[in-house]
């Protein structure tokens, strides 16, 4: 009987001890898979959020940019609004044109000039080209490529040199409500006037001839 007893005991032992070997290895798989479910989990919120980030930085860049643009259209449009229907061009957009560029403006040149250009304050001189258009209504300086300096004929207007003299800048593109900086008999001096440096209205008789433009201060 005894024997029979210890012999149940050990079978119980036995059968208790094989199921806790059975059941360790199912739990660990489990538990590594877990891992790393977790870990792919967290992955692809991770990116999405940069992804997120990302388009919300470029879209706030876009619309910066469509910001900034729309600013300074309506600058240009208000730093302009004395323009009116009868100017013939605006003498602040010629302003470090190209050769082409302004060749698109006013056609091919009648002829061109060489000269030497000196920057004021050296005494250094470089190569320079004048142009002529429109039967030499126009007349530009290209410095270094660059148009420097324009020359804007108005005899043909018969514009009164004293009374009138406000309509040759209109028809420039340049604010008539400006006071002139030097008044002589024969020329009128404009300075800081409708994005240009300087503008010299001269006359002829008693009307204005020409207006002499220079277009940037770093060729006065």
């Amino acid at each position: 009987m005894k024997k029979l007893i210890i012999l149940l005991i050990c079978a119980v032992l036995l059968t208790l001890s094989a199921c806790s070997k059975d059941d360790k290895p199912k739990d660990q798989p489990t538990a590594e898979t877990k891992a790393e479910n977790n870990k792919d989990e967290s992955s692809p919120p991770a990116a999405s959020g940069d992804e997120e980030a990302e388009e919300t930085a470029a879209a706030d860049d876009s619309e910066n940019t469509s910001e900034e643009d729309a600013t300074n259209e309506n600058q240009d449009e208000e730093e302009k609004d004395y323009l009116t229907s009868h100017h013939q061009f605006v003498a602040s957009e010629v302003t470090n044109l190209s050769e082409k560029e302004v060749s698109n403006m006013w056609g091919e040149p009648v002829r061109t000039e060489k000269i030497q250009f000196r920057y004021s304050g050296t005494s250094n001189f470089i190569p320079a080209a004048v142009n002529y258009y429109q039967n030499e209504k126009f007349a530009v300086t290209f410095v270094e490529g660059k148009a420097a300096r324009l020359v804007f004929s108005v005899i043909d207007e018969e514009i009164l040199f004293d009374d009138d003299k406000t309509k040759a800048l209109e028809l420039a593109g340049l604010p008539t409500d400006v006071e002139e900086t030097t008044d002589t008999d024969t020329a009128f001096v404009w300075n800081d006037i409708g994005g240009v440096h300087e503008v010299t209205m001269f006359s002829k008789g008693e009307f204005a001839d020409y207006l002499y433009i220079i277009l940037d201060e770093a060729y006065k």
